[in-house]
């Protein structure tokens, strides 16, 4: 439910190269922003994807990780914490956000804090 919601909402993320890099495009959506967890090997673990949805809020809009991780949910939960503490250290060093919005989670949002 969850993921229909935001794809509902927000649009289908769309991977696409641009620079020499690799970017995520959600629907229309203006300043989507993407942090890829890489593997030392340089191979891709996991993926978020986060948008300023308003003046004082992040909103999360997909969390993503290599389906093969599930067999080790200790690997898996490592990369979702660590996606989610680079969005928070991120938003904390933006003026004016204090809140992040998991959009996967009906209502849910965490407030920062100092």
């Amino acid at each position: 439910m969850g993921i229909q919601q935001s794809i509902d909402t927000y649009g289908v993320p769309e991977i696409y190269e641009q620079d020499g890099g690799l970017r995520v495009r959600v629907g229309d959506i203006e300043g989507v922003q993407t942090l890829f967890a890489i593997s030392d090997e340089g191979r891709p673990l996991g993926v978020a994807v986060f948008v300023r949805s308003a003046h004082e809020r992040f909103a999360v809009l997909h969390l993503g990780v290599d389906p093969r991780l599930s067999a080790t949910p200790d690997v898996n939960t490592r990369v979702l914490l660590k996606l989610m503490h680079e969005i928070r250290s991120t938003a904390r060093r933006t003026r004016g956000v204090d809140c992040i919005e998991l959009v996967y989670k009906v209502r849910h949002a965490v407030r920062l804090h100092g």
